[in-house]
């Protein structure tokens, strides 16, 4: 049942500014060739064990925020990450990493302490390895003790050397986690930083000031309206990211009976995603359902309204959410859809920017359910 009532605000509530850097027509068109070899390699393995590739595409992101690592603090610039659950950042030992930004260094940390279990994260481009060290990690004003994290000391194929951020910091659920090591949230939690395993996000719209991060609640100067939750399905002990089940998918009102009666449509609500994804027959459909796009952006205006019904509640997504407008080669605004079909080896949707810069987002831990509201 759909639960309306709003969250109660938490004892500690930390805001951590964002910066929205959107892509150019043909970045997203790059993006779009990265996905559809990502997804090809997300699929469950023999046994039920979970996915081995992130969800993600590390340059397919476009909000970034800071965090601060060691004594004195070594600032760095990460992708905030509902579709990962563990901090990355490259190092200083790293022989081929491309990033032209600045590597962790433990020699000049007083607080660092030495773990050493190696790690490795892979990609539908590439890879990256490296090993783990503990030091004092500062996200927005909150100061986490002997974190874990990773360092990145060598990266197969270029994966981020082009991608304009230093690291990851992952906000995904704790099936998400590489190795078991301990996930940002439950750490400020279990050190008293924040009273609720809670976060939310304002994403904004084209490069307007405003995105954000909040960590241990919500901002009620976000979003209008009640909140309105969903429960993480059943289906995400099996694949671990911040998956809910829509039991509509409707196009000018009239539903495209594209949800299982009893599943529903699974979506993983995801801030690393640009655009809208689905599977390749379902979100073909949709896209025909919609029509064609004019590039010169000319008949935006004219294209109808979509809908995702969560919990028995719609939520309408607009042509000026779900249409991208962005720079072309000769500098002008040029319009492509946010709505591709990918085949991940299962049926999922991707839930990503589009919504949730028209949607404030909640994912709650503590109640195991993710939360939307009208943003302001």
């Amino acid at each position: 049942m759909l639960s309306l009532l709003p969250l109660a605000a938490a004892s500690a509530v930390e805001i951590v500014p964002l910066t929205h850097v959107p892509k150019t027509v043909e970045e997203h068109a790059l993006a779009s060739a990265r996905r559809q070899k990502r997804f090809a390699e997300i699929a469950l393995v023999e046994n039920g064990d979970a996915p081995s590739v992130p969800l993600t595409d590390v340059q397919d992101s476009e909000y970034f925020g800071t965090v601060s690592v060691g004594s004195p603090p070594q600032s760095f610039k990460v992708i905030y990450d509902t579709g990962s659950s563990n901090l990355w950042l490259p190092s200083k030992a790293c022989t081929n990493c491309k990033q032209s930004g600045p590597r962790y260094d433990s020699s000049s940390s007083s607080t660092y302490t030495q773990n050493g279990e190696s790690f490795s994260l892979r990609y539908g481009t590439g890879s990256c390895k490296g090993f783990l060290s503990i030091d004092d990690t500062t996200i927005g004003g909150l100061k986490i003790k002997g974190f874990t994290f990773g360092e990145v000391t060598t990266e197969a194929a270029d994966v981020f050397g082009q991608a304009p951020f230093d690291g990851i910091l992952g906000m995904g659920p704790p099936a998400a986690a590489v190795d078991h090591v301990p996930m940002p949230m439950a750490q400020m939690v279990a050190q008293k930083l924040l009273s609720k395993n809670v976060f939310s996000f304002k994403l904004a719209s084209n490069e307007s000031a405003g995105s954000a991060l909040v960590l241990g609640g919500t901002e009620r100067s976000f979003y209008s309206g009640e909140l309105a939750y969903t429960p993480v399905a059943r289906a995400a002990k099996l694949l671990p990211y911040w998956l809910v089940s829509a039991t509509d998918i409707k196009v000018a009102g009239s539903s495209t009976k594209q949800c299982n009666w009893l599943t529903g449509c699974y979506m993983v609500v995801d801030t690393g995603t640009s655009v809208l994804a689905g599977p390749p027959k379902a979100a073909n459909a949709l896209i025909e359902k919609i029509g064609t796009v004019a590039s010169d952006c000319s008949n935006v205006h004219t294209l109808p309204t979509i809908s995702f019904t969560f919990s028995g509640k719609e939520f309408e997504l607009g042509p000026d959410f779900y249409v991208i407008r962005a720079k072309g080669n000769n500098g002008s605004e040029q319009c492509i859809l946010g709505i591709e079909g990918v085949d991940a080896g299962v049926p999922i949707w991707i839930l990503g920017d589009p919504f949730l810069r028209k949607y404030y987002t909640v994912w709650d831990s503590d109640n195991n359910r993710v939360g939307f509201a009208l943003a302001k």
